[in-house]
């Protein structure tokens, strides 16, 4: 079973500096543009948790989330394309297609943000450490879409599937992202205390909504 990881054959420009395994992403001053996981998304239920872990200087123009476009320009920020969609910690609302929208709670460096991505229904959900998912959301409401941000069938995006990723939208600062998408570490340090998770794929910090699993190839299988 692989885990994903941030993926340094996809890393224009570079857009970032990648060790521990490609689990940890340092921005580039003044180039936005975002390295993509190795696995990609297609169908299915996905579950990771993306920790600021340091910042250049107090910003908070970190951007989390998933993204469907090539990278391009170093000025195209994640949610700069319309098939990207990334929770920003300066206002809380989400980008996408070069638009913010008002959504949840601003963060900062030292939160771990966790994402919840259904293919089943094309529905994203995010949520600051422990707390409740952002916007009142429901992983588990299926159909429904409690609280959810609605994103594009990956059918009908330019890779035809979705890839964690991670921003600094700052032309001045940089941040360091340490990404666990199962295997139990953000960077060198373990999780504190692992939540419930029912796929049995994968440790993480908090509870492994019902339904979904890591991005893996243990996961894609499921």
């Amino acid at each position: 079973n692989v885990f994903a990881t941030f993926n340094p054959l996809d890393n224009y420009y570079p857009a970032m500096t990648l060790s521990y395994g490609n689990t940890r992403a340092v921005t580039i001053q003044n180039k936005y543009t975002y390295t993509p996981t190795t696995l990609g998304m297609t169908s299915g239920k996905y579950y990771a948790e993306i920790k600021c872990t340091a910042q250049s200087a107090s910003q908070d123009a970190m951007v989390i989330g998933i993204t469907s476009t090539p990278s391009g320009a170093t000025t195209n920020e994640l949610g700069h394309f319309a098939n990207d969609w990334g929770y920003y910690a300066d206002s809380g609302g989400y980008r996408n297609n070069d638009t913010t929208t008002s959504y949840g709670a601003a963060w900062t460096h030292g939160a771990i943000i966790c994402i919840a991505v259904d293919l089943d229904n094309n529905k994203l959900y995010f949520r600051r450490d422990g707390n409740a998912w952002e916007n009142s959301g429901d992983p588990t409401s299926g159909s429904t879409g409690t609280g959810a941000i609605s994103i594009t069938d990956p059918a009908s995006t330019p890779r035809g599937a979705y890839f964690f990723t991670v921003n600094n939208w700052s032309s001045t600062t940089t941040a360091t992202f340490d990404a666990n998408f199962g295997n139990g570490y953000f960077g060198t340090t373990a999780v504190a205390s692992a939540g419930t998770n029912a796929s049995g794929n994968g440790v993480f910090e908090y509870d492994v909504p019902t339904g979904y699993t890591a991005l893996s190839t243990k996961g894609l299988n499921e």
